[in-house]
């Protein structure tokens, strides 16, 4: 499995942070929240300043059932190294959290944040057969997209002919996850602009 990530970790500052009892590697740098949690089931979370923190946890509950329930949202206006200033979206009220406060409620769900990006995407050629293991299947390519709030996408491409004279062989998409069809516009296009630079950087072409 190859993973292609868009911005460069490099340009973090990011140290070890036990969580829960969870493993995460958490950026120190102002003007930005990154939370990278390398278990067994990898994702990572991002919050820069302007974007949306909410209670509840979108990994584990609908959509609609996280915008039905009257959750407080808070447009977050500072990201300082020891604190983080949000604004209640609907009162204009103002909450200060420590910083590592916040994070913890991210990393365990007890707050969340808004889809807006996906900085990671992982690329995986099948072997041919199929999940059974009962006999042969066509190859195919798996992509998964790491959203900044915590989820992933997973796209599945059938392999559409052998190597050619470029070295590049093309896909068609034959399998994705019901919500990335629910995406809105800008959404869609950052989501298939990740996938496709992903997967050109692996030899194929959708």
């Amino acid at each position: 499995m190859k993973e292609t990530t868009m911005k460069e970790d490099a340009v973090r500052t990011l140290v070890p942070r036990s969580i829960e009892s969870t493993e995460v590697l958490v950026s120190t740098d102002p003007g930005e929240i990154f939370l990278d949690v390398p278990a067994s089931s990898p994702r990572y979370i991002r919050i820069r300043e302007d974007e949306i923190v909410q209670e509840g946890d979108v990994r584990s509950r609908e959509k609609n059932e996280l915008e039905s329930a009257g959750l407080t949202k808070w447009q977050i206006a500072k990201i300082d190294p020891d604190r983080v200033i949000g604004i209640d979206t609907e009162t204009s009220d103002r909450r200060t959290w420590k910083r590592e406060t916040l994070e913890r409620q991210l990393v365990t769900g007890g707050l969340s944040t808004n889809l807006t990006d996906f900085e990671r995407v992982s690329v995986t050629r099948t072997d041919g057969w199929n999940d059974e293991g009962a006999g042969p299947s066509a190859e195919s390519v798996v992509a998964v997209a790491y959203g900044n709030d915590g989820q992933k996408f997973t796209q599945t491409y059938r392999i559409l002919d052998d190597e050619t004279a470029s070295e590049e062989r093309r896909l068609t998409l034959s399998k994705s996850d019901n919500e990335v069809e629910s995406f809105e516009d800008d959404l869609r296009e950052r989501f298939t602009q990740a996938v496709e630079l992903a997967l050109r950087s692996e030899g194929y072409a959708v």
